[in-house]
């Protein structure tokens, strides 16, 4: 596990997972032993460091006789479906209120895939520290990364800034994430394309878990929510993602 409590000033231990745990008589060895995941990981979860998948939240909630949202509501919301078409995500209300720690641990646990579409995404090399060292030792134990940045020079980024009253910075913002990944091009594992596409969603995927972001006419990304997608709980809304950033994708051109 790489994710650093000493990174993260908003760490809240989970007095949940605790009170269910003592309500259970089990100490972080016996659900360990229940639940075949190591005593350093439970003791992360109650720590507040550091948050499970949906299917080894499920793992870890069968033993406390709970539900997963008992344990982490924040991320596994309870939600009384008023129809079949209601899915459980979390959301924030603006993808700036997106604790530091999640995006860490969200590309620090990725073991297969990680994607990446944005116009220009400074905020991820200005607000998660080390940023291309985590891409860097992603690479490095296997990870495929996949970074779709803006095009400078296309139409729909102009149009980008015209909308959000900022002209050419936006394209500025395109050019100097350009500029930082610039000395990650040629790693193996990691392969870099700009697009042309107009962004109605910037996307950062890894593996199962997904945060997307929608853009509201006007409005800066960092001020439009973000939406924290597990394939386990919403698969159908997972995939219409994933779709979606393939079709960008196959556009993209390679640096």
């Amino acid at each position: 596990m790489a994710v650093e409590s000493a990174e993260n000033d908003t760490v809240v231990p989970n007095e949940r997972l605790r009170y269910y745990m003592d309500k259970a008589g089990l100490s972080p060895a016996a659900l360990s032993e229940r639940t075949g995941f190591e005593i350093k990981t439970i003791e992360r979860w109650l720590a507040g460091k550091n948050t499970p998948h949906a299917g080894n939240a499920r793992i870890a909630a069968e033993p406390l006789g709970c539900e997963i949202s008992d344990l982490w509501p924040d991320k596994f919301p309870l939600l009384d479906p008023p129809s079949s078409g209601t899915v459980a995500v979390s959301v924030y209300a603006n993808r700036a209120d997106v604790p530091r720690h999640v995006w860490i641990e969200l590309f620090t646990q990725a073991r297969e895939h990680i994607d990446f579409l944005v116009y220009g995404g400074t905020f991820l090399f200005d607000g998660i520290p080390r940023f291309t060292q985590i891409l860097t030792a992603a690479a490095d134990r296997g990870v495929a990364i996949r970074f779709a940045v803006g095009d400078p020079e296309s139409t729909a980024v102009a149009q980008r800034g015209d909308e959000e009253l900022i002209g050419t910075s936006l394209a500025g913002r395109c050019r100097m994430t350009l500029s930082r990944l610039e000395p990650l091009a040629g790693t193996s594992g990691i392969d870099i394309r700009t697009h042309r596409t107009p962004l109605y969603t910037s996307m950062f995927r890894a593996d199962d878990r997904l945060v997307a972001n929608p853009h509201l006419y006007g409005a800066p990304a960092s001020d439009n929510p973000a939406l924290y997608i597990d394939r386990g709980t919403a698969p159908d809304i997972w995939d219409d993602h994933r779709r979606a950033f393939e079709k960008v994708w196959r556009t993209a051109r390679a640096i």
